[in-house]
């Protein structure tokens, strides 16, 4: 790979990405970020590989890459591989470094060097650099992101830059010169950066960069820890206080051991909030008097120094529970340098003589490349003019539009207007912008929805006025109609009025017949009765008739005797005869007036019979007429009431169709003034449409 070109470090998973812009917001270069699409891309060429995007994004849509996966793969080919470990190591095993050689050894690497050592070498040279040119200030350059800042965007501190290798890099180029049976081994950083991937392409050494994230990720698939591995030292001697490297102000702690007063020149700062800004103005505060009050600036990116780097698993960790580690080791490694008495008396460093041992003043060099042209060829620097014209594509117009809030993820409005004009961002993403378009949105949503009811009424109320225009028609109609109905009506209830009182005379007649009936019922009694008892007479006069057929029987018996003694008598019986025979005479008489008064009588007694079997049936017949007459009269009297209820009624439908009338005369009036407020509204609604 080119040594003018970064490879990309850091990979965007699209699917995860939610277009939050966490990563444009903690990113301190900004422009490297792609927002003008559905997701936040980035351009690698223009990204100094911090990794602050990967710590913010909580969606998991930013990774780092790392040579983990490569690396597994040449090692399981049998290649010949050695290690170099950070001195992070310490803070992001726990303590447990040591077995984080056995655990490399077990994967078949054939050495492993402690990069504190290179560290210590790293010291050696910043210290011989400037005691030989003695420069103004120089800047720590062990962090390759902050390089990488320097030489893109802000290449006038490129000068300041210690022109010395890093503690890595002074490790593999120790083991290149100094053992000689490694020299054609590759080399694989144990790193807690991303970034160190870069640094090894631009100085052409180191094969790996595997991440101690990897590290963990590759044991907790695997079902193991580091513990299960064995206490391995270090192939190389082993540092002092350099251990402390991977701390903030590590540096500045190793160099005390040469100068006290190192603290005193010496600026320690870190952190992405701090060292942007401070590396932003630093140029221009050395040129007002050429020189800082700092010589030194031990500057590191991340603010808990490498022992939380983005290749870690530290970032939520606490400072303290980190340094802890560290600070054990650093412990461990000066009791190991703890000089005897015999070395004090005769001023023995047995730390230096070893160091002197592997280093060169002209083997850690360092150059750097001014980069910035990349920035400045990608990059368009707009006019205040330009700037201008996109806060009116913004809804910017006026001062108090500038809000700065750094919802979109940049520092300020006019930074969010250079990226949409350099096509690395877009309105849409302002809050502002998307508060005034919600309500142009919205005005254009009521037009929209006003010239949809301004159709929909007019249309509505065209077909309202043909219906009011057919329901004035129906409603005279219905007038008309009403009041044929009427007219009708009062027909009906007259003919009802009439039938009534041709009841009333006929319940009158009902009345006098019911009366009539009666009476003469109740002298059908007295004639029964009557006949009755000329039937008891006759039956006397029969019972007579038949005792004066018996004595004329009687008589005339006797008279025969009479006679017959008379003729006995002889002439003295003659007068007897003569009045025998008289008697004889009337007893025949009334013999034969008896038959006649008898037959008479029996004749008298049939009549009587067939009177009083007629009278009877007269009763009969007279009592059935009564009862008819009885319900009649009922009848009568309850077609009577319900013809006078009838007829109260009709005097109320009489009533109810007088206001009925009336009603469809208010109603056929307010219909026609319908009609003419209908037409009044489509003329009122047709002028909205020039509004």
């Amino acid at each position: 790979m080119e040594k003018n070109v970064l490879r990309s470090i850091i990979k965007v998973i699209k699917e995860k990405c939610v277009n939050c812009h966490r990563c444009i917001m903690v990113c301190p270069v900004k422009m490297c970020n792609n927002g003008s699409g559905d997701v936040i891309d980035h351009h690698p060429e223009l990204c100094i590989g911090c990794g602050e995007c990967i710590n913010a994004c909580t969606h998991g849509a930013r990774i780092g890459i790392d040579d983990f996966h490569v690396f597994m793969e040449d090692l399981q080919k049998g290649a010949d591989i050695i290690a170099i470990v950070a001195p992070a190591v310490a803070a992001s095993f726990e303590g447990a470094y040591l077995k984080v050689n056995g655990f490399l050894k077990s994967l078949g690497i054939k050495a492993v060097f402690d990069v504190s050592f290179g560290a210590e070498l790293t010291i050696k040279s910043y210290l011989a650099y400037m005691k030989a040119v003695n420069p103004p200030i120089v800047i720590a350059q062990p962090c390759p992101t902050l390089v990488s800042f320097i030489e893109m965007y802000r290449p006038a501190l490129l000068p300041y830059l210690a022109p010395v290798d890093s503690p890595m890099v002074h490790t593999m180029k120790m083991i290149k010169r100094f053992y000689p049976q490694y020299k054609h081994h590759q080399i694989a950083a144990i790193s807690p950066c991303y970034s160190k991937r870069r640094e090894f392409d631009v100085v052409g050494i180191g094969d790996y960069n595997v991440g101690f994230r990897s590290i963990h990720q590759y044991l907790d698939e695997s079902r193991k820890t580091i513990n299960a591995y064995p206490d391995v030292d270090y192939d190389n001697p082993p540092a002092e206080r350099a251990v402390l490297f991977s701390s903030p102000g590590g540096l500045m702690r190793t160099l005390q051991r040469y100068d006290s007063e190192a603290g005193s020149y010496t600026r320690k700062i870190e952190g992405t909030h701090e060292i942007y800004r401070y590396l932003a103005y630093l140029a221009d505060s050395i040129k007002k008097d050429n020189r800082s009050v700092y010589r030194l600036i031990d500057c590191l990116n991340c603010a808990m120094g490498c022992n939380g780097g983005p290749a870690t698993l530290n970032q939520n960790k606490h400072f303290d529970d980190l340094e802890r580690f560290t600070e054990q080791r650093n412990s461990e490694m000066r009791k190991r340098y703890q000089p005897t008495v015999r070395q004090k008396l005769l001023r023995q460093n047995i730390l230096e003589k070893i160091l002197d041992r592997y280093w060169d003043a002209d083997l850690y060099r360092r150059s750097y490349v001014d980069r910035s042209d990349i920035f400045r060829k990608r990059m368009i620097f707009p006019s205040q003019a330009a700037i201008t014209a996109t806060f009116t594509t913004m809804h910017k117009t006026k001062e108090s539009d500038l809000l700065n809030c750094g919802a979109c993820g940049y520092k300020s409005c006019e930074q969010m207007a250079v990226a949409i004009i350099n096509n690395l961002n877009k309105p849409e993403n302002c809050r502002h912008y998307i508060e005034i378009e919600k309500e142009l949105q919205a005005n254009e949503n009521v037009k929209h929805l006003l010239n949809q009811v301004y159709e929909r009424t007019l249309e509505e109320m065209h077909k309202n006025k043909d219906g009011l225009v057919t329901l004035t028609s129906q409603i005279s109609e219905t007038a008309a109609y009403v009041l044929r109905s009427s007219q009708t009506i009062e027909g009906i209830v007259e003919n009802i009025r009439a039938m009534y009182e041709n009841l009333n005379h006929n319940a009158e007649s009902v009345l006098k017949l019911n009366a009539s009936s009666t009476e003469g019922k109740e002298r059908l009694y007295k004639i029964e009765e009557v006949i009755t008892n000329v039937e008891n007479q006759s039956n006397v006069l029969i019972d007579a008739s038949k005792i004066i057929g018996d004595i004329a029987d009687e008589t005339n018996i006797l008279g025969m005797n009479a006679a017959i003694e008379a003729a006995h008598a002889s002439e003295q019986g003659k007068g007897f005869a003569v009045v025998a025979g008289a008697i004889r005479k009337l007893a025949d008489n009334s013999g034969k007036q008896a038959v006649k008064i008898s037959g008479s009588l029996q004749s008298i007694k049939s009549l009587i019979a067939a009177s009083k079997e007629s009278a009877a049936y007269a009763r009969e017949q007279f009592e059935e007429m009564v009862l008819l007459i009885d319900k009649v009269k009922s009848e009568e009297l309850s077609i009577q009431s319900t013809m006078n209820v009838q007829n109260s009624e009709g005097s109320k439908v009489l009533d109810a169709l007088n206001e009925i009338n009336a009603l469809i005369g208010r109603i056929e009036e307010t219909s026609r003034s319908l009609l003419v407020s209908g037409e009044l509204v489509i003329q009122q609604i047709s002028s909205l449409k020039t509004l």
